[in-house]
């Protein structure tokens, strides 16, 4: 009896010191990048319903990406859309500066919530972000996955605004955007959506 109770008290410790060694090599957590673009001047706070926002975006890109006719396409070939040019500045295969290049049945603006909000066609949520400020970032963290700060550098490098509305009157943008986060599935690129709503002025 006492020595299965040694040897239970070895295993014990034994799965503890496991634990807290998988814990050491654990790639950052949201809440830590998020901290770490606010030191860099990005004021954004996480927000769960963004969250959702930023899994459906993703989605939706990784949708057109797989799609089969795009999958087929050679690696060189320069139309083909991959998760390093979907969403770019100037070039991006699917988002870029005030655009939504391709929006198969609305499936990237709806996600998004900018869908134009004079269309009947989709519903309040596809809409519901058509007259904020909309940034999206999809960076590839394969060799920045225990760094927030690296991380976070490259969100912040890869925002694109898709939406940009001019405040006018007496409205501006809110001090504070909320974000949301996303990752594919093999960890290897993170999806960030920043939406900052228009404000009263004070």
């Amino acid at each position: 009896m006492k020595m299965a109770k040694k040897f239970l008290a070895v295993a014990l410790a034994g799965v503890l010191a496991l634990s807290v060694l998988t814990g050491c090599g654990a790639s950052v957590k949201s809440k830590d990048v998020v901290d770490a673009l606010n030191k860099m001047n990005v004021k954004v706070e996480q927000d769960k319903d963004m969250d959702k926002t930023a899994e459906n975006t993703l989605k939706a890109i990784e949708a057109i990406v797989n799609a089969p006719a795009n999958a087929a396409k050679a690696d060189d070939d320069t139309s083909k859309i991959t998760l390093d040019n979907a969403v770019e500045l100037r070039n991006g295969k699917i988002i870029k500066i005030n655009q939504i290049v391709i929006d198969n049945h609305y499936a990237v603006s709806g996600a998004l919530g900018m869908c134009d909000k004079k269309n009947n066609d989709v519903t309040a949520d596809q809409k519901a972000n058509r007259d904020k400020n909309v940034k999206v970032s999809l960076v590839n963290i394969e060799n920045a996955k225990k760094d927030a700060s690296l991380q976070a550098a490259l969100v912040k490098d890869g925002l694109v605004a898709v939406n940009n509305i001019i405040p006018s009157g007496n409205r501006v943008y809110a001090e504070s955007g909320k974000l949301g986060f996303a990752k594919t599935s093999d960890g290897k690129y993170i999806l960030v959506v920043i939406v900052t709503d228009m404000v009263e002025k004070h």
